[in-house]
């Protein structure tokens, strides 16, 4: 009779550890996925439609592993208008949400990456602060006032879509107008074609 109660009492013991073990990996699994890194990567097709870029075209990847919070896109517009693009440009330069390359090059860390819903259609918005070549830098042009990249795509259900690109972009908060106001180098208009998921 204790040999019969002593081996309920085990197997009660082992089907509790059982399913104590059970649980603990149940919720290990939840653990990992939940932080499993965000990885979204797409594929598109830059055109140049006016400037000096007018007829050119380039294929490109971008991949977002994070986006980007309320409060840091707070903390930026904030540090923008308090202390301006270069203030912005070495708090991006910090930054890491994915990357945003031409097929074949290294290209930009994202640093900024925003996305939200508009109906149907996913939007998702991209500021990188742009790789400039020595040469740029050392004649110290216009262009060094544009120290930004800036991607917006409009995608639908299939998470295909279009877009607008703007290679060399300022950002800057004008205190008359009060609002933050984005703005293309030159005459560079480029779109964003047959983005699709990669």
């Amino acid at each position: 009779m204790k040999r019969l109660a002593a081996l309920l009492a085990v197997t009660v013991l082992s089907r509790t550890a059982l399913f104590i073990l059970l649980l603990f990996l149940s919720l290990s699994l939840v653990a990992f996925a939940q932080d499993k890194p965000l990885s979204e990567a797409y594929t598109g097709v830059a055109i140049g439609t006016g400037g000096g870029v007018g007829g050119k075209t380039i294929s490109f990847d971008f991949r977002v592993t994070q986006y980007t919070t309320d409060a840091e896109v707070q903390s930026f517009a904030q540090l923008v208008k308090d202390q301006g693009t270069d203030a912005l440009r070495r708090a991006l330069e910090k930054e890491d949400k994915g990357r945003i390359n031409a097929v074949g090059s290294i290209g930009n860390q994202i640093a900024v990456a925003r996305t939200r819903q508009q109906g149907s259609e996913t939007i998702i918005t991209i500021v990188t602060a742009r790789n400039m070549p020595f040469i740029e830098l050392y004649r110290n042009g216009r262009t060094t006032d544009y120290p930004f990249g800036y991607l917006q795509v409009k995608l639908d259900a299939t998470g295909k879509g279009t877009g607008q690109i703007m290679a060399a972009a300022r950002i800057r908060f004008d205190k008359k107008k009060g609002k933050y106001e984005i703005e293309s180098f030159g005459n560079q208009y480029i779109k964003a074609v047959n983005v699709r998921p990669q």
